[in-house]
């Protein structure tokens, strides 16, 4: 029987398989950049590079090494900001003396007390204050060049602009830092279980998805947020705006409100070649869990949320509403008897996570992401309650952690 009804079901099938793909971060172009081979006729800037690593230094300094022996045609240098009590310690010293390029290195601290302000956005406002260049790249212990023409790859596209925002991945491999006359530090452990291999892969999964939506904002539209660790900028406009000014007590978020704050319509570059690229250690259970209840207080002060959250929660909606339209409209058609449109409406929704999760192995594929294809719309499906678990946990929580000073009034 094909009738009226039919030709209705059969449309809002079609509309299913059509949607699905479309409404995705997979489906959104974003911009592929070829690789910087020193020929281009661009002369590239002084940089300081900006590397935070008070929280733990010791895992920084292979990612420092790195750092230091970039193949670059201009003058940069290498800010090294760990916590008071550790530049004392003579083995520290020791290494940093014995780093390659030792002359492009400057070491400060943070002081024992922030006074009313975040570390980690301290420890920024004193990297850029020491900066000798105009332009500042900024990064930090826990991550790392994938490449040594990672800074000529980003400081190509300086020129015009006041932020260059590049791709982060989360690192697979395990390092190890230190020599056989001090301790070894092993800080990545190896996969041991199946709860932290999906850990592993729910990360992988999350930071790509949130890049491509924070990539294709910044070349469509107004710059919102990024995923951290790969950011270039100006100095004078960090200090003319009076850098953290405004969000100086919240304990997180100085990438987010880094880019939130400075971003203006066409000022903010995003470099995609992976030589641009780096890889940040993975989260530990409670460094992801800590990360995420925290930026339900971030997000709160960021400016253009609701453009933002709107592309989001559309994908969201168009993937969890297909199920059960998908459904309801099967078990109408056999109920009424329109097997033709039943037949479609069952093989609709089958087939529009098929052409989605084939854009997503290309987006995968282009970024290097090392996931099954076949994770991917569990992962997306999961992402939705995953905030909601995180809401409960933000508004059951105490809203003084996540802020850097607290008063008690006794």
């Amino acid at each position: 029987m094909f009738d009226s009804t039919s030709i209705y079901l059969t449309i809002a099938s079609v509309a299913i398989v059509i949607l699905l793909p479309l409404c995705s971060a997979y489906f959104r172009k974003i911009r592929k950049a070829k690789p910087f081979n020193g020929t281009d006729g661009i002369k590239l800037p002084a940089v300081s590079v900006i590397v935070s690593a008070f929280d733990d230094p010791d895992l920084a300094l292979l990612k420092i090494a790195s750092i230091l022996n970039q193949e670059y045609e201009g003058d940069y240098e290498v800010i090294f900001i760990v916590d008071n009590e550790k530049v004392k310690e003579d083995a520290f010293k020791y290494q940093i003396e014995n780093l390659p390029n030792r002359h492009r290195l400057k070491v400060t601290f943070v002081p024992d007390s922030s006074h009313y302000m975040g570390k980690q956005k301290l420890a920024v406002t004193l990297g850029v204050k020491a900066a000798s260049f105009e332009w500042v790249m900024l990064t930090d212990g826990h991550t790392e060049p994938m490449s040594q023409y990672w800074l000529s790859t980003m400081a190509r596209n300086c020129y015009g602009k006041d932020i260059v925002l590049g791709y982060t991945t989360i690192a697979k491999e395990k390092f190890t830092v230190g020599s056989e006359d001090s301790p070894v530090t092993t800080y990545r452990k190896p996969i041991m279980s199946k709860k932290e291999q999906q850990l592993d892969d729910f990360q992988r999964f999350e930071r790509h998805l949130w890049q491509l939506y924070n990539m294709y904002h910044a070349e469509k539209n107004l710059a919102y947020s990024t995923a951290g660790g790969n950011i270039m900028f100006r100095k004078s406009m960090f200090m003319k705006q009076k850098g953290y000014s405004g969000n100086l007590k919240y304990t997180f978020g100085e990438y987010e409100f880094l880019v939130n704050t400075f971003a203006q319509k066409d000022n903010v570059a995003v470099e995609t070649h992976p030589d641009g690229w780096c890889a940040r250690d993975k989260y530990s259970a409670h460094e992801f869990d800590l990360y995420h209840r925290c930026f339900q207080e971030t997000r709160k002060h960021l400016e253009r949320k609701w453009e933002h959250r709107m592309i989001v929660a559309l994908d969201q909606a168009v993937l969890h509403l297909s199920f059960p339209v998908v459904f309801a409209m099967t078990v109408y058609s056999l109920f009424t008897s329109h097997w033709i449109a039943a037949g479609i409406s069952l093989a609709s929704l089958p087939l529009g996570l098929l052409i989605r999760e084939i854009l997503a192995k290309k987006s995968l594929k282009r970024f290097r992401v090392d996931l099954k294809t076949k994770v991917v719309t569990p992962m997306e499906l999961y992402l939705l309650w995953l905030h909601i678990i995180y809401f409960i946990k933000y508004m059951k929580a105490d809203k003084t952690e996540f802020i850097s000073h607290k008063f008690t009034y006794k």
